[in-house]
Formats: C-alpha cells, sequence, structure tokens
C-alpha cells in the first residue's frame, strides 16, 4: 500500500474547512470540543500545506489578487450550497409525515433528490474552480505533493482528531 500524499485539493479542503463557521471539513452540530480539535487541526493544515507550496491564500498575500477574488467568491459559493434538509440532525418525522401524505410526499422527495444531486454537481464544479485557480496561483509548484512526513517536518500532525476522544452530542 502506498504512503498517503497531500496535494492541491487537500490545501483547497483546508482553506474551505476554516470558513465560515462549521459547514464543511467534518464538523458535528453538536460537538464544541470536537469542532474545536477539528478547527485546530484545519488550521494548522492549511497553514503547514501554504508553508510547503510557498504560498499564502489570503487577499493580501495572494500571487494574483485579482483571482483570488474569485477564489474566495467561490468558496463562499460552495459553502453556501444547501437543500431544504440542511441543518436537520434527525429527519425521521418528517419523512413519516411525507410518506403519509403519499403522492404529495414522493414528488416532495423526488425534488429534494433532484436539489441534493444538483447541488452535488455544483459542489464538484466550485472544486474545480478553486483547483484551477489554485494551479495559476502555484505555478510551476502545482503538481507538488507531500507526505505525512513532510508535514511532521513542517511542525504538523496530519492526523485529524478522533471522534472517539470527543463526545458528539453535547446535551
Amino acid at each position: 500500500m502506498s504512503e498517503r500524499t497531500y496535494g492541491r485539493r487537500d490545501l483547497i479542503d483546508a482553506f474551505l474547512a476554516t470558513r465560515q463557521g462549521e459547514r464543511y471539513g467534518g464538523y458535528y452540530p453538536e460537538s464544541s470540543g470536537y469542532n474545536a480539535a477539528l478547527r485546530a487541526h484545519h488550521e494548522a493544515m492549511l497553514d503547514g500545506l501554504q508553508r510547503l507550496y510557498g504560498v499564502r491564500l489570503s487577499r493580501e498575500d495572494a500571487p494574483d489578487r485579482v483571482l483570488f477574488v474569485l477564489f474566495q467568491s467561490t468558496a463562499r459559493s460552495l459553502l453556501s450550497l444547501t437543500t431544504p434538509w440542511s441543518g436537520f440532525l434527525e429527519a425521521g418525522l418528517l419523512h413519516r409525515r411525507l410518506e403519509a401524505t403519499g403522492a404529495t410526499g414522493a414528488r416532495v422527495m423526488a425534488a429534494s433528490d433532484r436539489i441534493w444531486s444538483r447541488n452535488d454537481e455544483s459542489r464538484e464544479d466550485h472544486l474545480l474552480i478553486l483547483d484551477e485557480l489554485l494551479i495559476v496561483f502555484l505555478g510551476d509548484r502545482a503538481d507538488r505533493t507531500f507526505t505525512a512526513a513532510d508535514l511532521t517536518a513542517a511542525g504538523v500532525d496530519p492526523t485529524p482528531p478522533s471522534t472517539d476522544d470527543h463526545p458528539l452530542y453535547e446535551g
């Protein structure tokens, strides 16, 4: 089995996971302890990968400030994708009530499925734009990848926090 490498997509994921609350990056809505540990991990990964790539993804330091405006806008757009079902931790009661309405519930679920599918397609297109812009920012460094050892040498533990170490549902 080959060693995991970290590349542009990991840099993009870390960038997104440190933006706009906790809508991207594996956060749990009801676990402040886990979320704090995960946010610290994403921030460390972002910092480490930026140092390894020799780039800063900020308005002040971006290699191309004009294109970085589009990069930020694309990130915000991706992070705002939702569905009518977004935010529900448990939707069993909603599903049962919709099923009880018969054909209406079936149409609602079919429309919901189409929204989820379109959001998935939109998410992939957003990620494509982010990757293409990152290629411009990185220039000849765009195809570089890094190992866990590279990240560790840069002072970053690439292992995310474990959900076993934090309660996922505080109450």
